[in-house]
């Protein structure tokens, strides 16, 4: 997110929760905003928008060093799961969220009864903790859950307001993730993405050749079916 309105820098910090969500408050105006999406939910600043708004996309300490081998590492004290076991040593509110099961988070992790406290009327289609990949443009917002993902083959081709777009399953960080791109099929094979104009995807950031619009990433959130919903209330469901 683009923390300048009106030209001006603002600062931003955790104001509570809503909906299971961490609020955003600047100091300047004392807006709430959704950390999301990136819009104003309430006081003088609601209609306006802090963008545009980027995507987080996931990385392991393996690709990093490979985009730049003189890359700083920093690693929080927090407690975290990874490959069976529990490193850090802080405490956190969200340490129940952050539950592994092998190299990715627990779909079965229980919500804490501070977020729960928190919800409005949630969307029961699916599972308030599973998984999946969420995307969004001006016509669409649709989720994918991995479970769907996975049957599908872990890599495809679909369409968003029109425009073909790759959906996989990354083979490094083992996230879902989904870009631009002008291949009709894709397939997943040794832990590749092969797709049918000849590109070979070896994980999020790099391939065998140049990949269309390759850095043109759809609106997208690796997350929770609850946040999803509740950020776009009635979204589609990928199979459904």
């Amino acid at each position: 997110m683009v923390p300048n309105i009106d030209g001006k820098l603002h600062h931003f910090s955790n104001a509570g929760l809503y909906d299971g969500l961490f609020v955003t408050q600047d100091a300047e105006t004392k807006t709430l905003w959704n950390h999301i999406t990136g819009g104003a939910l309430y006081g003088p600043l609601v209609g306006r928008n802090l963008g545009p708004v980027g995507n987080l996309l996931q990385m392991n300490v393996k690709e990093a060093l490979a985009m730049d081998p003189k890359m700083q590492v920093a690693i929080s004290d927090r407690i975290y799961f990874a490959g069976g076991r529990q490193f850090g040593s802080a405490g956190s509110v969200v340490a129940g969220l952050a539950n592994c099961r092998g190299n990715e988070p627990d779909p079965n992790t229980q919500m804490s009864a501070l977020f729960v406290r928190t919800l409005g009327k949630e969307d029961e289609r699916r599972p308030r903790m599973e998984l999946g990949l969420g995307m969004w443009a001006s016509a669409t917002r649709r989720y994918h859950p991995m479970t769907r993902i996975r049957e599908r083959g872990r890599a495809f081709i679909d369409q968003l307001d029109g425009r073909r777009i790759l959906i996989y399953i990354d083979p490094e960080t083992h996230t879902p993730a989904t870009l631009f791109g002008g291949a009709s099929s894709a397939k997943m094979k040794d832990n590749e993405v092969h797709l049918d104009n000849g590109v070979v995807l070896r994980d999020r950031y790099f391939s065998t050749a140049e990949v269309s619009a390759t850095d043109e990433h759809p609106q997208q959130v690796f997350t929770r079916w609850y946040v999803f919903a509740l950020t776009f209330p009635g979204c589609e469901i990928f199979g459904e």
